[in-house]
């Protein structure tokens, strides 16, 4: 189905020590099938949990994880603006660390983007 030719996600964490692994494992599984080039990002935002020591382990199993670390906590929008400030490809997906929403749902965004018959460009696909 790889659609989009290039994919950054990333996910601002704050004490999300016990939901991250979750939500980087699934991201590195859905996105080879959206995308021919992807990256993975993880904006921690000053956690003062075990979600650095988690990001490290996730490091070693994923090599290609990128870590963004803000030394203190900044706050969401901050996380945000890192996230899209480090994301290096066309297409960008986020959602926040603590698992809320799940990183599968992308099959179904990218999907509602292949199904498009109009000739306007696409700037968001909200969902």
């Amino acid at each position: 189905m790889s659609v989009l030719s290039t994919l950054s996600v990333f996910f601002p964490a704050y004490n999300d020590a016990k939901t991250i692994p979750t939500l980087v494992k699934r991201a590195y599984q859905v996105a080879p099938k959206v995308a021919k080039r992807f990256e993975v990002i993880v904006i921690n935002d000053g956690s003062t949990d075990d979600t650095a020591r988690m990001l490290y382990r996730l490091k070693k199993r994923y090599p290609c994880l990128r870590v963004v670390k803000h030394a203190h906590n900044r706050g969401y929008g901050a996380a945000l603006r890192s996230g899209f400030r480090k994301s290096r490809y066309a297409w960008v997906f986020y959602t926040d660390g603590d698992g809320q929403y799940d990183p599968m749902e992308l099959v179904k965004l990218v999907r509602a983007l292949k199904q498009r018959k109009e000739v306007v460009p696409i700037d968001v696909v909200n969902g």
